[in-house]
């Protein structure tokens, strides 16, 4: 990032856009500046090369400025997720072993448990035992030298979302960044003049991978902003800013449809989503709506964004591409083989992966769990078709058993987006006398259709027309609204608990008792 600033000290490097829509344009040069000022203010203070400090800030300026000043001293940034709760924070203090923690006014209710165990603490606006960060970003004394990172050196964590168990502390190393900068970027030709945006909260891996790493590295502009908040607004500012490069989980793009007209962008060359299963459907309708293609990638906090699918590949239900160039990811069998084409199993990575993370943390020590001799196994079954592409299927603990049929959540639930009752689904285990498991599909509707028994059987049967029909939901509940982690993925496991806790139960018979 000092490189570019060398080079184009005064071209844009960030957009930021406050709550109430201003927008201020920053310089690689600015940002430099503000980033050093904070590296000595945190050099004075005392924290060296390999402490923790947790960042848990909105979608404004100074998360980037935080970021760049940890990264800078060797000190692990651990960005926080903004809706976690108070409890949450000092779980994720005590966690990862965080000595300092760099946040914004609004939040210092969330670290009042663990403030007297930060020796460090900075916010913007400052407050009680709190260092203003503005004023610490004007420091007039110089910041050492950025520190020399080798490819193994510990450099980043992050927390997993929970959706399988409690929030899990990852620690990414200095060649993980390196990775970050480089995928899908290249591959997209992302340069000078670019201008990407996330609407991803700052504590997800999405938002540095695009926003830091993915922008800076290679000389195009960042969008963070902070009201964006509805699609219309989201809509205008793909417009105002000629974002070239958009980030957004599959709802965003179905909620932006369905709430507002299409407009021109011509700026928009590319969409990028993970984090949710994808389908054809929408593939078509975003294209069709915003006139750039929809590109779908794959990757965990663990991993980097390995796949990715291409921009002119016919979409299909459940695709997320190739493996990108300098990723080992594949599909396993149980002997850890390579599964046959067509065949699930699970999608693993080679523990040599560059952007595979050093492990998890744990008090110190640090531990990549391998299986099959050199594979890192994701916990997501998936299947390859013969000329690359991997197939996500679902978590392996959304695997519902049924009857001796083993049904994958994420097939059910395209097949019930494709109707146009459906705003959203998620499917789950529910527990049953007879198959032991049912399919049971949770299901938000769109404006203008109410529930019924009438239209549960018809989604029922658009579902037994699209896939196999013994995977169809033997029951649907309405629902107002699906549960989610606090990254904003969708928590299939709350639900399956939350039938399998009310123990409901059919007869041989079929009938609910």
């Amino acid at each position: 990032m000092y490189q570019i600033t060398e080079r184009a000290p005064s071209a844009t490097a960030l957009i930021a856009v406050d709550r109430a829509g201003h927008a201020e344009r920053w310089s690689f040069s600015r940002v430099a500046e503000a980033a050093q000022g904070l590296a000595a203010t945190l050099s004075a203070s005392g924290l060296v090369a390999g402490d923790r400090v947790l960042i848990l800030m909105p979608r404004i300026a100074q998360w980037q400025v935080a970021m760049l000043a940890c990264l800078h001293l060797g000190v692990i940034p651990v960005p926080c997720v903004t809706q976690v709760s108070a409890a949450e924070v000092d779980y994720r203090v005590a966690r990862s072993g965080a000595v300092g923690a760099i946040t914004d006014r609004r939040f210092l209710d969330k670290l009042a448990g663990p403030q007297d165990r930060l020796r460090v603490r900075l916010a913007c606006g400052g407050g009680d035992g709190w260092q203003d960060l503005d004023a610490a970003t004007r420091s007039t004394a110089s910041a050492p030298p950025p520190a020399a990172m080798p490819a193994e050196a510990p450099a980043l964590m992050y927390f997993t979302s929970g959706s399988s168990g409690p929030p899990k502390p990852v620690l990414h190393a200095a060649r993980g960044l390196y990775v970050r900068s480089r995928q899908p970027w290249a591959q997209l030709g992302i340069a000078d003049g670019d201008v990407i945006w996330t609407t991803s909260d700052t504590g997800w891996t999405r938002a540095a991978s695009c926003l830091l790493f993915g922008a800076w590295m290679n000389g195009a502009t960042a969008v963070m902003h902070d009201g964006a908040t509805d699609s219309l607004a989201k809509l205008e500012a793909l417009e105002r800013f000629a974002v070239s490069c958009f980030g957004a989980v599959a709802t965003e793009l179905r909620l932006i449809m369905a709430q507002t007209a299409p407009r021109p962008l011509p700026a928009l060359r590319f969409t990028l989503s993970a984090g949710e299963a994808m389908t054809a459907e929408l593939a078509h309708g975003w294209r069709a709506f915003s006139g750039a293609p929809l590109l779908v990638g794959y990757g965990q906090t663990e991993t980097p964004t390995a796949t990715l699918t291409e921009p002119n590949a016919e979409p299909l239900n459940g695709m997320i591409g190739r493996p990108m160039e300098g990723n080992r990811v594949t599909v396993l069998d149980e002997a850890g083989n390579e599964a046959a084409p067509g065949v699930p199993g699970q999608i693993a990575f080679d523990r040599s992966d560059a952007g595979l993370m050093l492990g998890y943390w744990d008090d110190g020590a640090c531990s990549l769990p391998v299986r099959h001799g050199h594979w890192y196994l994701t916990g997501d079954t998936g299947s390859r078709d013969s000329v690359g592409n991997i197939f996500f299927v679902g978590r392996d603990d959304d695997i519902i058993s049924s009857g001796g049929y083993r049904i994958g959540p994420t097939e059910v639930e395209n097949a019930l987006m494709a109707h146009p009752a459906v705003a959203e689904c998620a499917v789950a285990a529910s527990p049953d006398a007879l198959r032991g498991e049912v399919v049971k599909g949770f299901v938000v509707l769109r404006p203008g259709h109410a529930p019924s028994d009438t239209l549960a059987a018809t989604l029922q049967q658009h579902v037994r027309q699209a896939i196999a029909p013994y995977k169809y939901p033997r029951r649907i509940d309405f629902v107002d609204a699906l549960p989610r982690t606090a990254s904003g993925k969708l928590s299939r496991r709350l639900l399956r608990e939350s039938e399998f806790k009310s123990q409901y139960v059919t007869s041989p018979k079929g009938t609910p008792r």
